[in-house]
């Protein structure tokens, strides 16, 4: 069931995020059009690689014992530097090799996990705006989530294959569809008016000097 939730808050939070992460946003313009709270589930894949950390302990620990053993051998045989030289890069030679049969081995002990998550998720959307230049402001839309139990927007990403979420979205499809402020138009025609009347207000002071 939906319930409502503390506007003020939310509002504060998208303020923040916007202020973070879009480019000439018009601080505090942030304005709620819709908000509703539900639990939902949230699915989140990862890799677990606790498998992957032993068996490379396992290794390290085999490559270790080995080539202390092919040292040892080798240098109870070796008369000269050259054969100690030998032994060194047979050794290493020995580790090389391992090591690229164990890279292509560890694909198999990493391991995708999904983890499931109740979270109550406030589903907002909201209008906000940009400013270019110091005059024109443009509107903008976005939807927000937030999860009201650790106090934080959530990624759309990880929400975004929520069933209603996408209800949520498709209910709100009209919010999307913003306006043109239309100041902005004002503006336009204030400056080309501007441009245009500044040279004949040059040229008449011309004339009557003249």
């Amino acid at each position: 069931m939906a319930t409502k939730i503390v506007t003020d808050e939310h509002q504060n939070s998208v303020n923040e995020k916007n202020k973070n992460e879009i480019h000439n946003y018009k601080n505090d313009s942030a304005k709620i059009l819709a908000q509703e709270t539900k639990t939902v589930l949230i699915k989140t894949t990862r890799e677990d690689k606790s498998l992957l950390e032993k068996k490379t302990k396992e290794f390290e620990g085999k490559m270790k014992m080995e080539q202390i053993a092919l040292i040892e051998e080798g240098l109870k045989k070796a008369t000269t530097l050259q054969d100690v030289e030998k032994v060194k890069s047979e050794a290493a030679n020995l580790l090389k090799k391992e090591k690229e049969l164990f890279k292509e081995e560890s694909k198999n002990y990493v391991k995708k996990v999904t983890d499931t998550e109740k979270v109550n998720l406030a589903m907002i959307s909201s209008s906000y705006k940009t400013i270019n230049d110091d005059f024109f402001t443009f509107n903008k839309h976005r939807f927000y989530y937030y999860d009201v139990d650790k106090n934080e927007l959530l990624s759309n990403d990880k929400v975004n294959t929520i069933e209603e979420v996408r209800a949520f979205e498709k209910k709100h499809k009209e919010d999307t569809i913003v306006k043109d402020n239309p100041i902005n138009t004002l503006i336009l025609f204030i400056l080309l008016g501007s441009l245009c009347i500044i040279p004949l207000i040059i040229s008449n002071r011309q004339k009557n000097k003249a």
